[in-house]
Parts: structure tokens; sequence; C-alpha cells
């Protein structure tokens, strides 16, 4: 009580001076009153009807300043406790802090105050540019930055970028201070883009971590790192889930109790960027988060093909060739939120082209495994799941019962099998009743409103069943990339190169809409990014995107195309997200799960969660559902799962039709009801309360109330029993 008396008394002293010890706020908002020339050790160098841009030459710190709430962001520390080395300070004074790499092993930090820098300053109208060189290593790179209506960018040209020395440049991170808090004398949070989003309070840790959050934008990248799951038991059986992937290259901070906050876009680099993020406690008393890009990485090159006869480590023969360039979009007042946050990016990328609207319509996604393989005398034997026949049966029997917006995924409806990949051309298995059956199947779903799409791996190569000697990658220590499964008939896939993996989904997809369909489902290359050397050549995830990208454009422009859990830059050629993940990795220092890119994408285009079939708490992941207008979806077999315990497909666990029919009518019933109230809208607030209530506000006017407790709650004159919602119009 006495340290809570403390802190009131504290703040209510701060309010009188004016301006904080570690605040912005001023006497008055600036759009009052002419902006000040200098500003706590800053000079002013631009100024529009929102923001003021200031900058201190030494270290290149900049101030924003909100004209609106009176508030402002720093990238600098300005209060030191003390507690920090030389090393820590040059950071937390610097705009750049970089990681060098001298005779193939890390070496120290290289920032813009410990460092001899020769530095030229020039100044624009919306902002500066400054040209630094680090003498004792001889490099260099220009950072400009500049004021925007809506916040500020701060870019690095590539072209800019010299390595004149034998110290090379490993990563670089940009404005790693910016918006900064020490221990718990701000209250707000930094925002993760870990699963649908996540936060960590800027409360005080007191030391209870020793570690804070590094998230590689897109996810691993395994041309450098081993891909293998590394916690097995019994070597065969995964005991830990996987981290989610980055799927978004963005980060937050607010500062909520002075009503400032920014969202920021990793524009350029984000191939290769990290989104890095440590509470107070993790080495320092400050919250902080940031982009840090890389430009070269360290590797293990072994000797020979015998892993067990040694390595040495190497350094990329080249730097990555990127702009890199993060947007700092700021919001104040209401918006200084996660929810303004995410309202912004989705601004942001309609305006930007990144993201079209499409139609908002509800439909229950209703998958179907066609047939696996399992080992036998010789070779395989087919498992067969689901046929033609089958899934006519299962959408008979839904329509019956009401269920008639329905959107299905067909998996294993290849010629050989779920894994017999890649697939070069229209063959449908004779086992689930063969191509003309198929495509009589799609043609009548499609008639009768039903979207149906096939799917298909275009990225991966099943070398126990087609000719794996040519087309596929290496990692860049010019070993096999190969991707172990530790499952018991196929125990290993392969890569295809980028290039491959178009020309033969373009085969495929001539092939396939030459029958007069075009529903097609896309994985693999939707959710994975790397570096591989082929032919000796080494490529960058920057190339490898491009690739992507040009090849889910070619597609888009043929098919019915619909993308696996796909990243952001592939996010304006798909007509519908599948497999959108609902919670984060549950990190330890995680405070806060939060629906993030479901605020985002809410209203603007069809997001389907991931299988219901596997959630351990379905109630929640109902409630979750509602919360965030996901449309729900299953992975449905009509024979029983049991079958595949002896296949790859083995940890499907449960999907019999009949386990999960009931399910998926009732629940089609509520969500669909749920979305005729939210059809079109977007969410414009998000807030969670205490006692397990979580409020949603859609742009139309539509509230909608959860309560994820077990007993019952009140909010706002409406009582809802535990574990239910209620939508108010």
């Amino acid at each position: 009580m006495a340290t809570k008396i403390k802190k009131i008394i504290a703040s209510v002293l701060a309010a009188l001076l004016l301006v904080p010890v570690f605040g912005c706020l001023a006497e008055a908002p600036l759009s009052v009153k002419a902006a000040e020339k200098e500003f706590k050790g800053h000079k002013l160098v631009a100024e529009n009807e929102n923001y003021v841009l200031y900058m201190r030459e030494a270290g290149l710190s900049v101030i924003v300043y909100d004209k609106t709430s009176g508030a402002c962001m720093e990238s600098a520390v300005s209060y030191d406790d003390g507690k920090n080395n030389t090393q820590w300070m040059g950071a937390m004074q610097s705009a750049l802090v970089l990681n060098l790499i001298y005779s193939n092993v890390d070496t120290q930090q290289a920032d813009l105050i410990n460092d001899d820098i020769t530095q030229d300053v020039s100044y624009t109208d919306n902002g500066f540019s400054a040209r630094v060189y680090w003498n004792k290593y001889k490099l260099g790179m220009t950072l400009e930055v500049t004021l925007n209506e809506d916040g500020i960018t701060a870019r690095i040209p590539d072209e800019s970028i010299v390595e004149e020395g034998e110290t090379y440049i490993g990563t670089i991170a940009l404005y790693p201070y910016l918006g900064y808090s020490y221990l718990d004398e701000k209250e707000g949070y930094m925002l993760l883009p870990d699963g649908n989003g996540a936060l960590i309070y800027l409360d005080d840790k007191e030391g209870r971590f020793n570690t804070g959050y590094t998230g590689l934008v897109y996810g691993t990248d395994t041309g450098f790192e081993d891909s293998d799951t590394t916690r097995l038991w019994w070597n065969k059986y995964e005991m830990v889930n996987e981290a989610n992937n980055v799927l978004a290259p963005v980060f937050g901070m607010a500062h909520t109790s002075e009503g400032i906050a920014y969202l920021a876009v990793v524009e350029k680099g984000d191939q290769r960027a990290a989104i890095e993020a440590s509470p107070n406690g993790v080495s320092i008393d400050y919250n902080r988060i940031y982009a840090r890009f890389t430009e070269r990485r360290l590797y293990t090159q072994p000797t020979s093909n015998n892993s067990t006869s040694g390595s040495f480590k190497m350094v990329e023969t080249d730097r990555s060739h990127s702009d890199l360039q993060v947007r700092y979009l700021f919001l104040n007042g209401d918006q200084a939120n996660y929810c303004g946050m995410a309202n912004a990016y989705r601004n942001y990328l309609l305006k930007s082209g990144f993201l079209k609207v499409l139609p908002d319509e509800y439909r229950t996604r209703v998958d179907f495994l066609g047939t696996e393989r399992e080992a036998w005398i010789v070779g395989t034997s087919s498992v067969v799941m689901t046929t033609v026949e089958d899934i006519k049966e299962i959408y008979a029997d839904l329509e019956q019962e009401g269920v008639k917006d329905l959107l299905s995924v067909y998996k294993g409806w290849q010629k050989g099998g779920l894994y017999n990949v890649p697939i070069t051309a229209y063959k449908a298995d004779s086992e689930i009743g063969g191509t003309k059956s198929l495509t009589e199947l799609i043609k009548d779903s499609e008639a009768r409103g039903i979207k149906m799409y096939l799917y298909s791996d275009a990225m991966r190569i099943n070398p126990s069943e087609q000719n794996a000697t040519f087309n596929v990658v290496k990692k860049i220590n010019k070993r096999k990339l190969e991707e172990t499964t530790h499952k018991d008939v196929y125990e290993r896939f392969m890569w295809l190169t980028p290039a491959r993996t178009g020309s033969l989904l373009d085969k495929f997809v001539k092939s396939y809409t030459k029958s007069g369909v075009n529903g097609l489902a896309l994985g693999g290359i939707t959710d994975t990014l790397y570096s591989y050397n082929y032919s000796g050549v080494f490529y960058s995830r920057h190339q490898c995107a491009e690739s992507y990208y040009n090849t889910a454009a070619k597609v888009d422009e043929s098919t019915d195309l619909v993308l696996q859990q796909p990243f952001a830059y592939l996010w304006d050629h798909t007509e519908s997200f599948l497999d959108m993940p609902l919670y984060t990795s549950s990190y330890i220092f995680e405070d806060e799960s939060v629906p993030f890119l479901s605020i985002v994408l809410k209203g603007i285009m069809p997001v389907y969660s991931e299988y219901v079939n596997f959630e351990a708490n379905k109630q929640e992941f109902f409630l979750k559902m509602v919360e965030t207008g996901t449309c729900p979806s299953y992975l449905i077999t009509k024979a029983s799962s049991a079958d595949l315990i002896y296949t790859n497909s083995s940890d499907i666990y449960s999907s019999e039709y009949s386990v999960y029919r009931d399910d998926i009518i009732s629940y089609a019933k509520e969500l669909e009801a749920v979305h005729e109230k939210t059809a079109g809208a977007s969410i414009v607030g998000h807030e969670i309360r205490e006692g397990g209530i979580t409020v949603v506000t859609y742009d139309n006017g539509v509230k909608i109330y959860l309560n994820y407790s077990t007993g019952a709650q009140s909010a706002d004159g409406h009582t809802l029993e535990g574990m239910s919602y209620l939508v108010d119009r």
C-alpha cells in the first residue's frame, strides 16, 4: 500500500511540474504555439500538422512529438540509473547499433557513441540524411529519416552500405530504443507479432526473465539452420510444439498512460529482419522493441560428408542486398492501443495495395483427406480415407441439416496419395474415384454454391516416390536441405528450387484448368522462406520471396486461389486466409494474447481457423472464433483415423465425420448467425476487462461480449453465463 501511495504522489508531482522526468508532456500541445527550436537536447528538423521531429547529431537520436496529445517518444535514453556499462550506454544513445564479424567470429558492438566515426549530416525539408563511417572498421552507411503525415520513416539505402576492410557487418539494429520506457514508469505495452498477436506489459518485471523475444520475420531460415525436430520422445514423437511464425513484419509500442503509440512496419529488408523485444530486467532495466536486419551470417561448414570429421565457421561471401526501411505509424488518444495499431496496419495495407477488399462471406470449412500410404512387403500400399462418393454423401447430409455454405480443401486426392509430391498433372487417385469423378464433384459442388479446392504442396519433393537428383536446393554449406519427418513411411523430404516450383506448378495448373475447374489451395511456398545454394550459386531469402510472389501472382491469374497461412507479402494473391492462429507461442514473458491479425483482416478477407479437431479446449476455441470473426475449420475423413496409424499422417488422431458431424452443424448455425450481424464490418474496438470479459466493437455499431471465465459475469448491463457470449446490436 505504501509503495502505491508513493507512486500516486510521484505522479501528482510530475503533473504539477508539467515536464516529467521520463515523459514528454509539454506545457501545451505544440499545435497551439510555435514549435520549440530545441527540446531535451534535440533540435527541430521538421514539422507538419500532426508531428514535430527533433534530432540530436550525437548518436542521431530523435524525438517524435505528437501535437494532439502533447506526448512524445524518444529514441535515446535520457535517464541513466547508473547500472549500465559503456557498451550498453552506447547502444541506448545510438540510432544504429551494429554487430560485427571479424575472422569468421562474432565480434564487438559498433555504435555511434563509443566508436571513432566520421559523420556528415544534411537536412531536408522533412527530415535529415546522415552519412556515417566507422574509421577503425572501414564500414559506412547512410541513414535517412523522414517526417510523414502519420509518423516517421527510417531508411538505409542498400547502395550506401560499404565494407572496405576485413571486418563485416553482421546485423544492424535500427533505432533500438525508440519509445523505450524504464521499469514501470509508464503504463502500456509492447506488441509482438507472435501468433495472432501478443503483449508484454511495461510493468516492473522484477528481474524474472533472462531473455526476451526474437522472431525472425517470415519464419526460420532453414538454409542456415537445422529443420529437424529437436525434442522427441523415443526419437520419434514430438513433445514440444513449434513456435508460431512471424506472419507480418510489424511490431508496436504503446504508452497508454500518455495517449501515444506507434505501429512499426518493416517495409524493406523484411525478408532478413528479426523483431526483438526485451522487457525490463533482461540485462538492463529498460523496455525496448525494434527491428534488427541481418547483412551477413556465420554458418557451420563441415570438412567432409562425414559429419563427425569436424567443421569450421564461415561467413557469407556477400552481404544481403536490400534497402532497410521501417515506417513508424504514430497513434494518439483512443487509438493509442493494439486495436488502433491493427486499424492503422489495415489502412496501410489497403492504401499501399498490399491487400484487397474481398466479399465478407461466411463458410464452414470442411477439408477432406483422400488417400495416404503405409509400408507394405514391397513398397507401399494405399490407405483410403475419403472417396469422392464419401464427400458427396457428407455434403448431402450437411445440406439436409441446413449447412450449405461450405468451403473444402481436398488433400491427398492425387495419384499416389498425400505425399506423392510435387504434383505435375491433374490425375486423381483411382482409389478415390479417379479424375473424371473428381472433376464432376468439383463442378457439381460449385453449382450448389460449395467452394472446393484441390491442395498442392508446391515446395516439397518426395525422394522415395520421385527423382530428386536434380532441381533440389542445398543449404548454404552445400549440404542437402532435407526435412526429416520422424515418421514410418517417408522419412525425409527435399525442397524444390523456387524456379522449379514455378515451372511444375504452371504445368499442373494448365492441366487442371483445362478440365474446366480452377479451385486451388497452395501450401509449402506460402509459409516457408529460406536462403539456399543451387549449382554453387547462393540465393537469398529476398530472391526466394520474389520468386514465390511471382509464382503466386501467375497462378492467381488463372485459378481461384487460397493460401495456407500465408506470409503478409502474399496477402494480395489469396481469396481467403487458411489456418489463422488464434493463440500465441505462449512464451513465459508474454502477458496477454490479443487478436491483432484478426482485427486487421476482419471484414476485408475471409479468415479460417486452424483445425478444430486438434484443439484441446473446444469451448474456449469456439469463443475465440466468435471474438475474431473467424470461420471454423475441420479435417474430416469417412474412415476411422485409426487407419492412419502406420502412415505419415499418424498425428491425425481424430477426424472421422461421424464424430464431428453434430459439432459442424451446431458451430455453423451459431457462427453464421453472428456473421450476419458483422458482415462487411471491421473491428474498431477490442477491450479485455477484468473477470474474463472481452468486448469487441464493430464499425457498424455491433458489440460482442464474451465471458471466458467459468462463472457468471456482468458487463454494461448484460449478464453472461460462464464461457458464453452475447451479441448486442
